[in-house]
C-alpha cells in the first residue's frame, strides 16, 4: 500500500484520503493492535443508543442478494483487482451487474457498509482478526438486471453474512468529536460559497479524471475531488454538498492533515444549503496541527480552513458511531 501511494503521484478524488487513512490502519495492525474482540472507540463512554438502517439502505432496497457468486481464497501473490471500483464513494457501478474482485475481507467490508468515515476504520482495523487484512479473496459474482452501486453494496453485505459470516452493528456514543463551526457568524470564507442552481457537475469515473493540472484544467466532479498540487499541495474541492456533508468528508482526516487527532467532525455551522469550496494546504509530517505557515510555504490544514474557509475546529463531546464486529470466521471453499 505504501507503494502505491509512491507510485500515483496525482491520485484521483477521494482516492487518496481512502488510501492515506487505509495506510494509518496498516500500521496500526502492524504494531499489534488488531483482535478481534477489541475496542477503540470509548469503551467507557455511555451508549446512547443504536442507530436504525441508513437511509441510503433503504432506498436501495434493504436486504438484497446477487444471483449467483463465488468465493475462493486468492494465492499469496495473485495480484489485486477490483480495488478501484470499490471505493466507498459514489461512482458508476459495473457493467451489466458483474462483481469481480481480488482483494482484502476489510477492503469488501468498508466497501459493503459505505464507511465513509475515516475515524471508523481504526475502529474496524482493531477489531477485524488479522487474516484479514493481509488474505486475498476472489469474489465473482452476477447481479439480475443492472442494479445500482448502492444495491450491490446490499447485495455484497448478503455475500459477507453467508460466506464469512459476519455480523456487525454500529453503536451511538459521546465521544470526542471536533466542531466545524464559522470563524466570524454568519460570515464564510472566500472558498466556501452557495453552490449555483446553473452550475452542473458531473459523477467520477475513471475516463473522465485527469492525471493532473490545477482547478481550472480538471473537470467539475460532484462530491470530493482530492489531488496533489506540482508544488506539492494537497487540494480538496467539494462540489454541490451540505455541510453535513463536508464534515462527514472531513471526519477523522488528521492522518492527512497532519497533527490532528484522529476524531469526527460534525457540522456546527448552522450553514444551510448546497455549497462548493476549495481547500489547499500542506500536511504537517510531525508535530501539532497550528495556523501557521509550514516549512514547505504552504498553510498547514487548520490554517487553511480558518483563512479559506472561514471555518474553525473546537473539541468537543458528541455522539459518535461506533462499530462493533460481532463475529466473523474464515469462508470454507466452494
Amino acid at each position: 500500500m505504501l507503494d502505491c501511494i509512491e507510485r500515483k503521484r496525482h491520485i484521483r478524488g477521494p482516492r487518496e484520503i481512502v488510501v492515506a487513512s487505509l495506510m494509518t490502519v496498516v500500521v496500526l495492525n502492524v504494531s499489534g493492535a488488531a483482535s478481534l474482540n477489541a475496542q477503540t472507540t470509548a469503551d467507557n463512554a455511555p451508549m446512547v443508543h443504536a442507530p436504525s438502517m441508513p437511509e441510503w439502505q433503504k432506498a436501495a432496497g434493504g436486504k438484497l442478494e446477487f444471483e449467483v457468486a463465488s468465493v475462493r481464497q486468492s494465492s499469496p501473490d495473485a495480484p489485486r483487482r477490483g480495488y478501484d471500483d470499490l471505493m466507498p464513494f459514489d461512482g458508476a457501478p459495473p457493467a451489466k451487474g458483474l462483481f469481480s474482485a481480488n482483494l482484502q475481507l476489510f477492503i469488501y467490508v468498508i466497501f459493503a457498509y459505505k464507511i465513509v468515515d475515516a475515524s471508523q476504520y481504526q475502529q474496524l482495523m482493531t477489531q477485524l482478526p488479522q487474516w484479514s487484512q493481509t488474505t486475498q479473496f476472489d469474489i465473482e459474482a452476477r447481479a439480475e438486471g443492472t442494479p445500482t452501486r448502492d444495491q450491490l453494496r446490499l447485495m455484497l453485505q448478503s455475500l459477507l453474512e453467508d460466506r464469512f459470516k459476519l455480523t456487525m452493528h454500529t453503536e451511538v456514543k459521546q465521544g470526542p468529536v471536533y466542531a466545524l463551526v464559522l470563524e466570524k457568524p454568519g460570515k464564510p470564507g472566500p472558498q466556501l460559497q452557495p453552490h449555483p442552481e446553473s452550475e452542473v457537475c458531473v459523477a467520477m469515473t475513471d475516463s473522465q479524471t485527469p492525471d493532473a493540472g490545477g482547478t481550472a484544467k480538471r473537470p467539475l466532479f460532484c462530491g470530493l475531488d482530492a489531488w496533489r498540487t506540482p508544488d506539492g499541495q494537497l487540494h480538496l474541492r467539494m462540489v454541490d454538498v451540505t455541510m453535513e456533508q463536508a464534515a462527514g468528508f472531513l471526519s477523522g482526516m488528521g492522518t492527512v492533515f497532519g497533527g490532528m487527532e484522529n476524531r469526527p467532525f460534525l457540522d456546527r455551522t448552522g450553514l444551510t444549503g448546497h455549497f462548493d469550496f476549495n481547500l489547499e494546504f500542506t500536511p504537517e509530517k510531525n508535530g501539532p496541527a497550528s495556523n501557521a505557515q509550514t516549512d514547505f510555504g504552504g498553510q498547514t490544514a487548520v490554517g487553511a480552513i480558518k483563512n479559506q474557509l472561514g471555518l474553525k475546529l473546537i473539541k468537543q463531546t458528541g455522539p459518535v458511531n461506533a462499530i462493533v464486529i460481532d463475529h466473523v470466521e474464515m469462508p470454507s471453499a466452494n
